[in-house]
């Protein structure tokens, strides 16, 4: 059997699909970054893993330049329990806003994965950044690195500030 299929425009079918394998209290995020995404331009593509083990697990990707996918929602599995949603940052001025957010949401910035130099393409571009006195490293790719999962509607804010922070930092450094 197959592995991934490759990736497909969203249609409103995959997306009611993707909703109906979630729980009810994080069906708003996803339809927000969905509709964020959508309202700019930008596309939103989708998979559908074909293996036995994988069965019913599903991703929305979300692309602001071509090649990287800037949030990833995953209805489940993944190495993870439940629904998460991975978001690349790349303006790490987002790491001076920690206070703003919820509480969820900044406790899983500060212990997501510090950079473990998986890749080669890794060096060098991991983040640096000090909170409350402390450093932290985290990675520049998605990797295990800022996966936000067991999301309520206290943290729907939060996230939506990131990837709208996203947006327009990536669009303004985008051809």
């Amino acid at each position: 059997m197959s592995g991934t299929k490759k990736a497909n425009d969203l249609s409103a079918e995959f997306l009611e699909t993707f909703l109906s394998t979630i729980e009810e209290k994080e069906k708003e995020i996803v339809r927000q970054i969905v509709q964020r995404f959508v309202d700019c331009g930008l596309p939103v593509k989708t998979k559908q893993y074909g293996q036995l083990c994988m069965e019913g697990t599903f991703r929305i990707l979300c692309f602001i330049k071509k090649s990287a996918e800037a949030v990833i929602i995953n209805n489940k599995g993944m190495g993870r329990d439940g629904m998460s949603i991975q978001v690349r940052i790349d303006d790490r001025s987002v790491f001076d806003k920690l206070n703003g957010f919820s509480e969820n949401v900044k406790n899983q910035i500060l212990s997501a994965n510090d950079c473990g130099h998986c890749s080669p393409k890794c060096e060098g571009k991991q983040y640096v950044f000090t909170y409350q006195k402390n450093d932290y490293i985290k990675c520049h790719f998605l990797c295990s690195n800022f996966s936000f999962q067991n999301i309520d509607k206290n943290d729907i804010g939060s996230i939506m500030d990131i990837i709208n922070n996203e947006i327009a930092y990536k669009q303004t450094r985008t051809k």
